[in-house]
This record gives C-alpha cells, structure tokens and sequence, in this order.
C-alpha cells in the first residue's frame, strides 16, 4: 500500500459524511414538505370545540338507520340508500365529496344523480387509485345523514 492516511484524508472523509447526510435529510424535507402539508385540520383547539355537537349529530344519525351501500366496482362511485326496513329511498338530494386520502389536490365534489330505485352515481368514472367518499344525503323530511368509507378504484 502507498502512502499514508494523513489528517486531511480524515477531515475529508468526515465532512463527506456529514455532508451526505445533510443533503438526504434536506431532499426529504423538501419532498415532504411539497407533497403534503400534514394539517387535517388547521386549528385543532377550534375544531375540538364542535365535539360535543358533532357527537350529537352522529347519534341523530345512527337513530334514523339509513344503510348505504357503495359500489366502486364498475369505477364509478354509487351508493344505493336504504331505510330501517330494507325500502330504496328515492327522491334524495345526494352530494358526494371524492377526497384523497393524502391531500387535498385532487378533491372533487359531486351531486348525485338517481340511476334507480335508491342508487346514485356521480356519472363518471374516477381515477384510479385509494379515494374517501363522504357522501351525504338530505330527504325532505330528514336531517343530512351523512356516510364516509375508504374505496379503492381500479
């Protein structure tokens, strides 16, 4: 072998180190930080004061026993509405909000259209890929039930 390891070779070595690790560490920030902001919601404090009230809803909710049903088989997004009796509940006015579940570019809001007795479509298909459907529906004699489940799109 030729030549020694003198104090530069160490020095050298070190700050290449280093300086390899600061470069990852800024590559991932700036990627994280350009992908998602991580803020569901963007004061937490002021949300939290709706709890109570919130809680409350979801019980009138579960007390009216609607079932839905959401079909993403065909890669448009529909729900088919029941009452406590297992009867279609036609006539609705039935919103959809299509949310990725990383962030909020790709959103879309729908208002669905009847296909049949108690089936909605949004009436296109969505793009592939994981998506949380909050859909709500609102009969003329009801409250807004609303109903929110993670899909999968082909």
């Amino acid at each position: 072998m030729t030549g020694t390891f003198k104090g530069w070779h160490m020095a050298a070595t070190t700050g290449s180190f280093f300086a390899l690790i600061i470069g990852v560490n800024v590559t991932l920030a700036v990627f994280a930080q350009s992908s998602w902001t991580g803020l569901v919601v963007k004061n937490s404090y002021v949300a939290s004061q709706s709890f109570n009230q919130d809680a409350k809803i979801a019980r009138e909710q579960q007390a009216v026993r609607w079932r839905f049903k959401l079909d993403v088989s065909t890669g448009i997004p529909s729900v088919s509405i029941h009452d406590r009796t297992g009867q279609p509940l036609r006539g609705l006015n039935v919103r959809a909000i299509m949310q990725r579940p990383v962030n909020d570019t790709h959103d879309q809001r729908f208002t669905m259209q009847e296909m049949e007795s108690g089936a909605y479509s949004i009436g296109s298909p969505l793009d592939a890929g994981v998506w949380i459907a909050d859909i709500t529906a609102e009969g003329s004699d009801h409250k807004p039930v609303r109903f929110v489940q993670r899909i999968f799109v082909k």
